[in-house]
């Protein structure tokens, strides 16, 4: 695996830099010279670093939370506490997915974020734990 990765490229006007993205994992093909590399950037942006060793050609793809989950998931289960942290926890077995629409101030919005990049989580991540931790609580006191 290469140690350093250095690339940086501008996508529909987002910049997406290996130097300033969070890596949160890394993957290399045992049969084909391939290397993988999925980033966060400092913005939230999920991408996904690629190189193909044997004509040193490299590219960036950015990734929306659930490709870059996915990408997690196959290629690097072993990093259930990565994934955990920055997904949140995977549904139950045969629980599926909701999603809510939830109205903040945008003063709110801004708080949540800073914590959230803070614990190196997405703001989905840190929502979903602060309201298992709620629900737990509330639970508790019936």
């Amino acid at each position: 695996m290469t140690n350093e990765i250095r690339c940086k490229r501008i996508i529909n006007g987002k910049t997406y830099n290996t130097e300033t993205a969070a890596l949160l994992g890394q993957w290399e093909d045992d049969i084909a010279p391939i290397e993988q590399a999925l980033f966060k950037t400092r913005h939230g942006a999920y991408f996904l670093w690629t190189t193909e060793q044997q004509d040193d050609r490299e590219w960036i793809r950015p990734l929306t939370a659930e490709a870059a989950q996915k990408w997690m998931e196959d290629n690097r289960p072993d990093l259930t506490d990565v994934i955990e942290a920055e997904f949140g926890e995977a549904p139950e077995a045969g629980d599926p997915e909701a999603r809510i629409t939830l109205r903040v101030p945008e003063t709110l919005r801004k708080r949540i974020a800073a914590i959230a990049e803070q614990r190196d989580q997405s703001v989905n991540a840190w929502l979903v734990r602060c309201i298992e931790r709620c629900t737990e609580e509330a639970e508790m006191a019936q």
